[in-house]
């Protein structure tokens, strides 16, 4: 089993804290999830603006990623040294499936903005957040595709999966 964080460092530093396992970045994310909900449902009832709102929203989310990035590592991948700064993902395929994902959310996002801006669909007040999520979608899509673009050009590689070792009991 892998571990759930790095362990090491040098003297005087405390271990690098990283999530490994798939299990805690999934409840990294749907916790981060909440929050955001919760924060966002607090302020609707402390009748915030929805500008006020969708600005705190969008800042956390982007928070929220930034420590994901950061904590996250990759199957292989080294768990103590920080990742470079342009590194999203711990390898090349993920990343560009992940900017693949926000590219297309982004395109939707931006549909349903001008959809709503002249009138095709029926405006509910949400072009707003459909905008936020335009830029964020659009700014995380080129992110990713970015990391993925770094590591082609670094050579940078996943490993290959090792044949799991077989136990007599």
């Amino acid at each position: 089993m892998p571990p759930l964080v790095g362990e090491g460092g040098t003297m005087g530093r405390e271990p690098a804290f990283r999530i490994v396992r798939w299990e805690l970045k999934v409840l990294y994310i749907v916790v981060a999830w909440i929050v955001g909900y919760a924060l966002a449902d607090l302020l609707r009832r402390l009748d915030a603006a929805e500008i006020v709102i969708g600005i705190v929203s969008l800042i956390l989310d982007i928070v929220a990623f930034v420590i994901a990035v950061r904590i996250f590592r990759g199957r292989g991948e080294p768990i103590d040294p920080p990742r470079a700064w342009w590194r999203m993902t711990g390898w090349r395929p993920l990343s560009r499936r992940l900017g693949v994902v926000f590219g297309a959310l982004a395109a939707f996002s931006l549909v349903c903005v001008v959809g709503e801006s002249v009138g095709a669909v029926a405006a509910n007040g949400a072009a707003f957040g459909w905008l936020g999520l335009t830029v964020q979608s659009g700014v995380l899509c080129l992110l990713y595709l970015n990391s993925a673009a770094q590591m082609t050009r670094l050579g940078i590689v996943k490993p290959e999966r090792l044949r799991p070792t077989i136990r007599l009991t």
